[in-house]
């Protein structure tokens, strides 16, 4: 499902820990990644959290010779996703977003499962989140799995309300061409909309995201921000723009693959 341009991984090795999480479970300093929102690993100091197609497991990495595997859990199927949140990791599969709080121990608990279309968990789009905020930015677009899912064309970006994990809220729905990967900026957001290259969306209002932009001539897979810079993983290419200014965005240069 993954083109093979994100084999690169678009991994930004930072010089500090990730944010300290708020539950009693905090981080042990150390180098961290930063990657897109199709990543299906991350660090948090010692911990290292690994998702496949239906499984997260969490492993001890503080000795990098002899990793220790801490917890094996399933979750669901065709997990696309994980990403951290102020003590939160959301995964993303083909038809749920899942939700699980860390523990003082560093293992991840469920909190709570969204279906996408309802009580049909045999209709599937994929998914990749965002957070920020209490505020969950989804993305769906057509899935071609024939085998578990009955394919459906949903092509739009999500917003939910996680404020209480246990029971998210749908807030908004917006219509895009084919969303795949995104990232946050300052007040956008940063959709790679397949074919339809680069979606642009104000999120001023963090809660009625609008169409601003759309930069085309790709075919755009995942982006990543680190600062003022912001790199999409595209087809055959990763692109790169300076978003200092994000109401002037300019562009750096690409790098063919």
């Amino acid at each position: 499902m993954r083109n093979l341009i994100y084999c690169l991984s678009i991994v930004i090795l930072l010089g500090s820990c990730e944010a300290s999480i708020v539950n009693e479970f905090v981080p042990n300093n150390g180098p961290t990644t930063q990657s897109g929102s199709y990543s299906t690993m991350l660090t948090l100091g010692d911990i290292l959290y690994l998702v496949n197609d239906r499984e997260i497991s969490t492993f001890n990495i503080s000795d990098s010779k002899n990793p220790k595997k801490l917890d094996s859990q399933t979750v669901g199927f065709a997990i696309e996703s994980l990403i951290h949140y102020e003590g939160l990791l959301l995964i993303g599969s083909a038809s749920n977003m899942y939700i699980y709080e860390i523990q003082s121990n560093g293992i991840p608990k469920r909190k709570s499962v969204t279906r996408y279309f309802g009580a049909d968990q045999s209709v599937c789009a994929s998914d990749p989140i965002v957070v920020r905020n209490q505020l969950a930015y989804v993305t769906l677009s057509q899935f071609n799995d024939v085998v578990n899912c009955r394919q459906v064309i949903s092509n739009e970006l999500r917003v939910y309300d996680i404020s209480n994990l246990n029971q998210p809220k749908l807030l908004t729905r917006l219509g895009l061409k084919g969303p795949k990967g995104l990232a946050l900026g300052k007040n956008n957001l940063y959709v790679c909309d397949g074919k339809g290259g680069l979606a642009i969306i104000d999120i001023t209002d963090p809660t009625k995201p609008k169409l601003k932009l759309r930069l085309e001539g790709f075919n755009a897979f995942d982006a990543i921000v680190k600062g003022n810079l912001l790199i999409i993983s595209a087809e055959k290419q990763l692109v790169q723009y300076d978003i200092t200014d994000e109401n002037n965005i300019k562009w750096l240069g690409k790098i063919d693959l």
